[in-house]
């Protein structure tokens, strides 16, 4: 039994998305930052604030490699998680990896409709749209080594049958 990973920018709309293929495929659902906020016993801005990106990104490692042994589940990354260490590599020996493309304006959209800024890599951020498609160039490279890339809106339905075959 394959495990499945979503990975893309954050408000892609993997842990939405993540939710309803787990439940469809008769998995367990998994969000990273979950549970990165329960190994820290904080929020994941209050561990940006008090420990800085890099001891973020070392605990983000970490409790993804925990993983390793779990089958079965659906797992949304955080967004830069593919970005650091040898996650994306991973990631892809974790199960089937899938890329949700969706272009800065919507995620743009999707974060001011969230009505709160908890995202630590944004704060300060002059335009959100810029700021984000910055990220997303940066990010590019790791993204597009998943095993299935989506563009766009996608229902959970449709996903499931683009990675039945790989299961």
């Amino acid at each position: 039994m394959k495990n499945v990973i979503l990975v893309g920018m954050m408000s892609s709309g993997k842990s939405t998305l993540g939710k309803k293929l787990a439940r469809l495929l008769g998995y367990r659902f998994l969000d990273l930052d979950k549970l990165i906020e329960k190994d820290q016993k904080t929020d994941i801005p209050s561990l940006f604030a008090q420990k800085g990106e890099p001891y973020f990104r070392e605990i983000e490692s970490r409790v993804l490699k925990e993983l390793g042994a779990q089958e079965g589940i659906v797992l949304a990354s955080g967004g830069g998680t593919p970005c650091f260490h040898d996650n994306m590599n991973f990631i892809k020996n974790l199960g089937i990896s899938v890329f949700l493309d969706v272009p800065a304006v919507n995620l743009a959209r999707r974060i001011r409709n969230h009505g709160k800024d908890d995202r630590p890599v944004l704060s300060g951020a002059e335009s959100l749209e810029a700021t984000l498609q910055a990220k997303i160039e940066e990010r590019l490279p790791y993204y597009e080594q998943a095993d299935i890339v989506v563009k766009g809106e996608i229902e959970a339905h449709h996903l499931m049958e683009m990675i039945q075959p790989l299961l």
